[in-house]
């Protein structure tokens, strides 16, 4: 199945964001998953560790407004929004979608010229880059609930955030995690 931002907008406009993970909307994410929605080195560098076959798909990029769902976030109304998504051996496994607001990307403007190239690899290249705490989300679907958690980046003092939608396909993946990667 194919999900889209939109489509999340869509399910769940009232979307509530919160600091920690335990108990949301009364689900809660079996330990592999938990282990995934908590890591916080970036999620490409811990999928090539898999030593499966991985890929980026870029889905969307263009300008526009905060989707309602994070109108919490205090940002432009002309953002930068590029979504991707990330597949281990093509299986869709995380959604994932960068807000750019214009004043960071005037700064940034590498941003709209990634392509497939993961965007937290470039971020630590940069100095002054800092990362905030994460925030999760549970949406619940029919088959079984989506999560989602976000954060921002802080890149010499310009902001941009990343929101990553876990998809049921990344659980397959968490054996992998217990044969001495961490």
């Amino acid at each position: 199945m194919k999900l889209s931002f939109e489509q999340i907008e869509a399910l769940s406009p009232d979307l509530k964001w919160h600091k920690g993970i335990e108990n949301l909307r009364g689900h809660q994410p079996s330990l592999g998953l938990k282990n995934w929605l908590t890591e916080t080195k970036l999620l490409t560098d811990r999928i090539r560790q898999l030593e499966h076959k991985h890929s980026i798909e870029v889905l969307n990029e263009y300008h526009g407004p905060v989707p309602k769902f994070l109108n919490n976030l205090q940002t432009e109304q002309n953002n930068f929004i590029r979504e991707i998504l990330l597949s281990i051996d093509q299986q869709a496994c995380v959604l994932a979608q960068t807000i750019v607001p214009q004043k960071t990307l005037e700064q940034n403007g590498w941003i709209k010229t990634l392509g497939t190239q993961p965007l937290g690899e470039h971020l630590l290249k940069k100095p002054n880059v800092s990362r905030s705490g994460f925030e999760y989300s549970c949406l619940e679907h029919s088959i079984s609930p989506f999560w989602l958690r976000r954060s921002n980046f802080n890149v010499d003092k310009a902001i941009l955030w990343v929101i990553e939608l876990f998809l049921p396909a990344i659980e397959v993946y968490t054996d992998d995690q217990n044969k001495g990667l961490f």
